[in-house]
């Protein structure tokens, strides 16, 4: 089975084409709907679904992205889990491509879909094993992977952040394992979607990303494999750029 965890926080506007995406998958899936709290319709949105697949769940872990994929963790039952952002999408035929991937690795990524407001792509990757000194493009996504349950069930997402929580989960997986698989690059699952004006991506601060810098540190301090410790710090540069830049524009 396949756990997908679904966390949503008034999505109202995006959660019934999300939800519509799952309905008509095939396979042994279990969809996990997670509310983060909502003020909108999304519940009920989502009570409409509600069936032996669907498992609605309230956020039992506080406010927040992070706390609400804790939670799909917690109750997930299946071998492999995924994560579905509410305003993204399913394709058609995603359980015998993800059956395609599936290998005794412990992270697979996938080619996703990529869409922006007047365009879609395909952003796929070479074939084959990656360790901390050459990752994949996209490495930083939970949407775009597979991840073996027993692997991560003692992983968990920073609950103290609110922008960049993915990067770091993916981190952890490879400090503890030091590979992600991509697999063939034609492989696609999920329309990962760049067209809300909404999502978190799009309304981060200056401090959102300090706190993201703040937990990045704590983990290299926490790293001694030179390899962690070179990707890790790659990443800081990056983010301590990206506040530089929108401290400068504010």
């Amino acid at each position: 089975m396949i756990s997908v965890v679904v966390p949503y926080y008034n999505s109202a506007k995006w959660l019934r084409r999300c939800l519509d995406s799952l309905t008509n998958q095939t396979g042994d899936f279990e969809f996990l709907i997670v509310n983060d709290h909502s003020d909108d319709k999304g519940p009920e949105i989502a009570a409409s679904y509600a069936d032996d697949r669907f498992r609605l769940l309230d956020n039992e872990r506080g406010a927040g992205v992070s706390g609400a994929r804790n939670t799909g963790m917690d109750h997930a039952q299946g071998e492999w889990i995924t994560f579905l952002d509410a305003d993204d999408e399913m394709l058609p035929g995603a359980w015998e491509t993800f059956g395609k991937a599936m290998s005794e690795e412990n992270v697979i990524q996938l080619s996703h879909k990529r869409k922006q407001a007047y365009n879609e792509r395909t952003k796929r990757c070479s074939e084959g094993v990656y360790g901390p000194k050459a990752l994949p493009d996209y490495w930083f996504g939970v949407w775009n992977k597979l991840f073996r349950a027993e692997f991560v069930k003692d992983i968990r997402f920073d609950e103290g952040l609110q922008y960049g929580e993915d990067g770091l989960f993916v981190l952890e997986c490879l400090a503890k394992d030091g590979r992600i698989r991509h697999a063939e690059k034609n492989l696609t699952t999920t329309r990962h979607r760049f067209d809300n004006p909404e999502s978190l991506s799009h309304s981060k601060t200056p401090e959102d990303v300090m706190l993201q810098c703040d937990a990045y540190e704590e983990f290299l301090r926490r790293q001694e494999d030179p390899a962690m410790k070179l990707v890790t710090s790659l990443e800081l540069v990056k983010l301590w750029e990206r506040v530089s830049r929108m401290l400068s524009t504010s």
